[in-house]
């Protein structure tokens, strides 16, 4: 088991997690298993959940020694899990603080945050059903994607964009396009 998953379950560690640096790598880890599991397409139960230990794992030590761009990431990768298995109530409270991050410190983050910010409120709201708020979000990620500067966080963010859930709002353009929300989160087992 990683570290940082056994921290989370309440495992012992050798030693005290002290310093800024392996509180950093702890979440780097984090980061690295959570991207591995979201984008593993035969993920089962166990990994879901492991992929959600692993953005709220990123979250918090981030929340040790960060600054608000990765508070405002670690809460985009948690809200993210969340809309991934199709569960509604968290997804919106994670969404929502990114959202709120990202409104506060809108000068200051990257383009690509900003654009991310987005189409995870898209996201979002297209899980809960809100279609409305999630076309006007859907749109202004587009734009904001569309001004990212650099080329390479462009085609990341836009490889990211055009892949699902999304929930019905593309008219049946992702793979979770026929299942209800519900379905979806039965790979968590909710």
């Amino acid at each position: 088991m990683p570290v940082f998953l056994a921290c989370i379950d309440g495992a012992e560690i050798d030693g005290p997690v002290a310093d800024d640096d392996e509180i950093r790598a702890l979440a780097v880890a984090a980061h690295k298993e959570f991207w591995r599991l979201l984008e593993k397409p035969d993920r089962d139960r166990d990994e879901s959940r492991a992929m959600i230990a692993a953005a709220h794992a990123n979250l918090s030590n981030w929340e040790k020694i960060g600054t608000f761009v990765e508070a405002q990431r670690g809460n985009w990768l948690v809200a993210r899990a969340y809309i991934e298995l199709g569960l509604v109530e968290p997804a919106l409270v994670y969404a929502r603080k990114t959202m709120e991050i990202t409104a506060q410190h809108h000068q200051e983050l990257a383009d690509f945050d900003r654009a991310f910010a987005k189409e995870l409120a898209a996201r979002a709201w297209a899980l809960a059903g809100n279609i409305v708020r999630a076309k006007a979000h859907h749109a202004d990620a587009h734009m904001l994607g569309e001004a990212i500067g650099s080329d390479a966080d462009r085609r990341e963010f836009f490889r990211q964009f055009e892949r699902g859930p999304w929930f019905r709002l593309l008219d049946g353009a992702d793979s979770d396009a026929g299942q209800p929300p519900s379905a979806v989160a039965a790979k968590v087992g909710e």
